[in-house]
């Protein structure tokens, strides 16, 4: 099996490293599974950037940000990703109102000389809609997140894009620590798997995951 690129987000990236302090769980934890991060360039300008930790493994080359002419390859595709943010962005504001849950998020408003590039609001979920669009124009298998709401923002791009048999697959990193606790030939042991979720304050998986170990070896 070759090594899969799949897409980071700040979220998952703090949570797997406690908030910088161990940032090796990171690359104990994606090399085990074969996974190499890539981050969508808005996502590392406006948010990765601004903590020193992630911009050195960026610099180091082990986290590769895209850029924009790999899924954007002329002034058409820059148009229609456009076009399909603006329709994505509004789909999940209607559909997080409909839930009526804590979440909102106001409508996509840009002044005059800015654009859905260099705009970034704090829980505006503007960075999850560049994230399935650039999983959608790259056929993208996995998405990394602790980020719930992209579920539903995938599947509206499922249907806005008609994307035919292309599926997204979203995990988080409770998940990605069970997928390594089913490997008979994991190379981490379940003390250290253990660790790695006390390190993300979930305490409260462990049981549940030493017991994925046990059925596995």
């Amino acid at each position: 099996m070759g090594k899969t690129e799949v897409i980071v987000d700040t979220c998952f990236l703090q949570k797997l490293s406690s908030e910088g302090k161990m940032i090796d769980n990171i690359k104990k934890v994606l090399a085990e599974l074969e996974y190499m991060p890539v981050v969508h360039p808005y996502i590392f300008e406006h948010e990765l950037s601004l903590h020193s930790y992630f911009i050195r493994l960026v610099e180091e080359g082990y986290i590769r940000v895209i850029q924009y002419n790999e899924f954007q390859k002329d002034a058409s595709d820059q148009q229609s990703y456009e076009a399909y943010y603006e329709i994505l962005y509004e789909d999940m504001r209607l559909a997080l109102e409909a839930l009526g849950g804590p979440k909102q998020i106001e409508k996509l408003s840009l002044h005059k000389g800015h654009t859905i590039y260099d705009i970034h609001k704090q829980g505006s979920s503007m960075g999850d809609v560049h994230m399935i669009l650039m999983a959608s124009y790259l056929q993208m298998p996995i998405l990394l997140t602790e980020d719930s709401d992209i579920e539903l923002l995938r599947d509206i791009a499922k249907r806005r894009m008609r994307l035919g048999q292309y599926s997204l697959q979203i995990l988080n990193g409770v998940q990605l620590i069970e997928k390594i606790a089913q490997k008979r030939d994991s190379t981490i042991t379940v003390k250290e798997i253990e660790a790695i979720l006390k390190g993300m304050k979930e305490r409260g998986a462990v049981s549940d995951i030493k017991a994925v170990w046990r059925e596995n070896h």
